[in-house]
């Protein structure tokens, strides 16, 4: 018998890693009672169509099919079998994965599947295979699990992957797949942990995305984890999901001995939107935190949600202003997914959530959020993309605010509409500032963001010479950060533009 796992990712990318499949063809071929039975896997992404899909999987002659089940690729999964079982009646198929797990039912529904997997599935799918009745999945011993990663990396190569570090979440936010998994932690055995980054060391992994829906839940984890990082794998560069208001200073230390993004789910500032998906925020204690991340050089971002349980424009609006005041490198704004099997699903009647259904049950409004509402939260989105995002603003972006006495979110909607010209920013900048009657400041504005610019792209091309000219030394200008321009140009009068040439050697940037 062979058996093949199959993942279908939304596209090619680092994290487009089959970590899931993987994990269950290793626990196939250390099952005692499967010694017979081959397994392999297979990816595929979005672009291909299913009759793409279920004819490349036919021709491997296989007769059992597993797939990893996402909302992105639910329908495409549920065609391909479908093609593929008409083709031939006799082959068997599993599903599994978050979609599964939250509908179950739905996927029985389709008659296409003989096992149905909810939740962990390396106990249940060998069980099946070796009896093909589905049946109460046997207890799975994570403790002596064995790692997914030495024959996927030894069969292909790749730049990204994703590390499984622990399982579970202690949280219960009502509109995350989480909420549906376990709430008690299971961590990776210590050593296994170890032999894992010695490979993606020796294989040369540039990038991993742990996968610990809140790293630091427990200090004493994180801290034990990013130890054996910084000896056996301090190369690579690791992005961690975190919560804010859990950092310290020892972790800080540690996160800035790595190249690492931290990620931080805010969501909203509002009390009340906040309580009805079971979060909560002290928002004092967490631009505390972010100003001491700031301070060791770390590089953070924060997600919003808009569009949530009694969310409002107003809200959102304050949302996204308190977001940029804390001063992180990437603000990533999502409308609400009211994903199903959530318990923000199962009360969407109650909270009065209308939204698009399969496969991406975005939100298209409530009683406090309407369409023309959403309409314009998404245009704001766009703005914070395009100015604050890609443009890498976070070193210059506050003092911009300060200068010209307007919220984040304010210019966010203006650039969102004066981008449809194609105003660059600098013209964007100049004409607001000129607007305010502030033309004067805007000299040092612009050199002070021209210097972010080169010095950011001198950190991105070690070796590499840039050339820029700016109004003061760059040292100079970095004063900015901590000051407002017009105290700037008092302590720092006119001066002539010269030309600096930047570059980064590696470890040390410099000036000349």
């Amino acid at each position: 018998m062979t058996i093949v796992f199959v993942s279908i990712h939304i596209e090619k990318s680092p994290p487009a890693f089959p970590l899931a499949a993987s994990i269950l063809q290793t626990a196939v071929e250390e099952s005692p009672g499967l010694k017979n039975c081959k397994a392999d896997t297979r990816e595929f992404y979005m672009l291909s169509t299913p009759s793409e899909i279920a004819g490349e999987l036919t021709r491997s002659k296989a007769s059992v099919f597993g797939f990893s089940v996402y909302t992105w690729n639910a329908s495409s999964v549920i065609e391909t079998v479908r093609l593929m079982k008409k083709q031939n009646p006799d082959l068997q198929f599993i599903a599994g994965g978050p979609q599964v797990t939250a509908v179950p039912d739905e996927f029985r529904k389709t008659g296409l599947f003989n096992l149905i997997v909810e939740g962990e599935g390396e106990a249940a799918v060998p069980a099946w295979l070796q009896n093909q009745e589905q049946t109460e999945p046997a207890i799975f011993d994570f403790e002596k699990s064995s790692s997914p990663y030495q024959r996927l990396l030894s069969e292909k190569k790749y730049k990204g992957l994703l590390w499984e570090v622990s399982r579970g979440c202690p949280y219960n936010c009502a509109f995350c797949y989480e909420s549906r998994g376990s709430k008690s932690i299971k961590e990776i055995p210590q050593q296994r942990q170890i032999l894992e980054l010695k490979l993606f060391r020796e294989k040369e992994i540039e990038k991993i995305w742990v996968l610990d829906p809140t790293f630091n839940h427990n200090k004493k984890h994180a801290e034990d984890v990013l130890q054996r990082i910084i000896k056996y794998n301090p190369e690579a560069h690791y992005t961690f999901e975190i919560r804010a208001e859990l950092m310290n200073e020892p972790l800080c230390s540690q996160f800035s001995e790595l190249s690492a993004s931290l990620q931080i789910g805010l969501q909203s500032t509002d009390k009340q939107v906040l309580k009805s998906v079971n979060r909560s925020l002290d928002a004092g204690k967490f631009l505390q935190k972010c100003r001491m991340m700031s301070s060791w050089g770390l590089t953070y971002g924060i997600d919003l949600i808009y569009g949530l349980p009694f969310d409002t424009i107003k809200k959102f609006l304050k949302s996204v202003d308190y977001a940029v005041d804390a001063g992180p490198n990437n603000i990533d704004i999502f409308p609400l997914s009211v994903l199903p099997g959530t318990e923000l699903a199962n009360k969407i009647e109650e909270w009065e959530l209308n939204n698009e259904g399969f496969p991406s049950y975005t939100v298209t409004g409530n009683s406090h959020f309407p369409a023309a509402d959403l309409k314009r939260a998404a245009e704001i989105t766009h703005g914070c993309n395009e100015l604050y995002n890609k443009e890498q603003a976070f070193p210059w972006f506050r003092t911009v605010l300060k200068a010209l006495k307007v919220p984040a979110s304010v210019l966010f909607e203006k650039y969102a509409k004066k981008n449809k010209d194609k105003d660059d920013v600098i013209g964007f900048l100049s004409h607001e500032f000129n607007s305010a009657g502030k033309a004067s400041l805007f000299g040092v504005i612009e050199s002070f963001i021209l210097w972010s610019r080169t010095a950011e792209a001198a950190f991105t091309n070690p070796g590499t010479t840039f050339q820029v000219q700016l109004c003061r030394r760059p040292e100079m200008l970095d004063e900015l950060a901590e000051t407002d321009v017009e105290s700037f140009l008092r302590k720092h009068p006119a001066s002539k533009l010269r030309k600096y040439q930047i570059i980064f050697d590696g470890r040390e940037l410099y000036i000349n």
